[in-house]
């Protein structure tokens, strides 16, 4: 199957209709189904349903990525296949989850840190599992993107319709979990889809331009109702990012950053509790000083671990012995997690684990990057190291490193990242 111009453009060819590319890429994924095994086909199929299953809830969710990656796992050894652990990102994860695994064996709940750091592999493994299995065929790459896309435009219109029908609670929104973390799904699962919507609304040619480029806002836009300042963040910076690494005319991407700023500038006049959401209680947080809840949080990693520092507490043990080892006048306070990965990982798992961990994310982001410095005419290949890069970005307050929810929406979006990054650099080589 030819590649579509949209995604690998040259500056000669014709421009197809966008309702051609999808029609392509159903096409090439019909041939790519139906040249399988039936067995591999029912989860290929499971594996494109994913964007859709992540909009119900944690624990379906979680039963998809898991199912995946322990299938990958039996196929590799039923096909004596192992050639996927010969690349430096496998290595690395595989480095890491030994020293999660010393370190529990030298915590206080050697048994508990042994198992969270144990069950939390199955987020690396699903990426593998998408990178040299399930995301190997380009076809399927971009059935996937399609699936993404269409799973981020409808959680944008349950949200748009949360607002008309419910509104926010608190300066949040809920919709569809009844959880506040609908802006985790935007940010994280939404992210390989937006951020080749932003390059292509920078860089295409006009009237995808201009497709893109609304799609784009209203979902942005979405993302300041949900109230998740961080998740908003990331998105943002993240689309202006890819937009910079894949033909960036100059004049569009300043209308472009413009016309957002508007647009977030009218939803902060017409409702001044975002504004001050997103201003006010914001600068209030940034962890500079002990006034700062997030500066209690986050000094509360380093202060518990100051006895451990070479294999840390255990993995996911910070919420449990946190309590018993800070006392009530001291500044700083427990919660469930330091609320920043690399915190965590020196509370957790200590400098090895701090050291052993940057080592694994360097080595995502850079087989990431692979996809723009081999294939940088192919808008997904190019975009792709965008969404580790945003994702693992040590400056910004986090989910749990080892926990459940942040992992399914985060690691779906980095396994399609590393996916992008192989399967079109390989395709270029041909």
């Amino acid at each position: 199957m030819k590649v579509p111009n949209i995604m690998n453009e040259s500056s000669q060819a014709r421009e197809p209709k966008i309702k051609a590319i999808f029609k392509e890429i159903l096409t090439g994924l019909s041939n790519a189904l139906g040249a399988m095994p039936r067995w591999e086909r029912g989860f290929h199929v499971f594996w494109l349903l994913g964007p859709f299953i992540l909009l119900i809830e944690r624990s379906p969710a979680d039963i998809w990525l898991s199912v995946l990656a322990i299938a990958f796992v039996i196929r590799s050894i039923f096909k004596q296949d192992g050639a996927w652990l010969r690349a430096f990102w496998v290595k690395a994860c595989f480095l890491f989850l030994t020293v999660c695994m010393l370190s529990s064996a030298m915590s206080a709940l050697p048994y508990y840190a042994f198992s969270e750091g144990l069950v939390w592999f199955r987020f690396p493994l699903f990426a593998m599992a998408t990178v040299f299995w399930l995301g190997k065929d380009k076809r399927l790459l971009y059935a996937m993107l399609m699936s993404t896309a269409l799973g981020m435009m409808l959680m944008t219109g349950i949200l748009t319709a949360e607002m008309i029908i419910e509104g926010q609670r608190g300066g949040r929104l809920s919709w569809p979990y009844d959880d506040l973390v609908p802006g985790n799904y935007l940010s994280k699962v939404g992210m390989p889809v937006f951020t080749i919507m932003v390059a292509l609304a920078v860089g295409a040619r006009p009237k995808v331009a201009a497709v893109m480029g609304c799609l784009s806002l209203v979902t942005i836009i979405t993302s300041v109702f949900t109230g998740e300042r961080i998740n908003f963040l990331i998105r943002a910076c993240g689309g202006m990012m890819a937009a910079l690494f894949w033909r960036p005319k100059w004049y569009r991407y300043t209308a472009l950053v413009i016309v957002e700023v508007l647009a977030i500038w009218l939803v902060f006049t017409f409702s001044p509790s975002m504004q001050k959401r997103y201003i006010d209680s914001f600068i209030s947080d940034v962890p500079f000083s002990a006034s700062s809840p997030y500066y209690r949080v986050l000094g509360a990693g380093p202060e518990v671990a100051k006895d451990s520092l070479i294999l840390g507490l255990g993995p996911a043990a910070f919420r449990d012995l946190c309590p018993e080892m800070i006392s009530s006048s001291s500044q700083f306070i427990c919660h469930n997690h330091p609320h920043n990965f690399y915190v965590q990982l020196l509370t957790e798992t200590g400098v090895i684990g701090l050291i052993t961990g940057s080592v694994m994310i360097i080595s995502i982001v850079w087989a990431a990057f692979g996809g723009w410095r081999q294939n940088r005419s192919n808008v997904v290949a190019a975009t792709a190291f965008v969404i580790p890069f945003g994702l693992f970005f040590p400056v910004q307050t986090t989910g749990d490193f080892f926990g459940q929810w942040n992992n399914i929406f985060m690691w779906s979006a980095i396994a399609l990242a590393l996916a992008a990054a192989e399967t079109l650099t390989e395709e270029q080589k041909k």
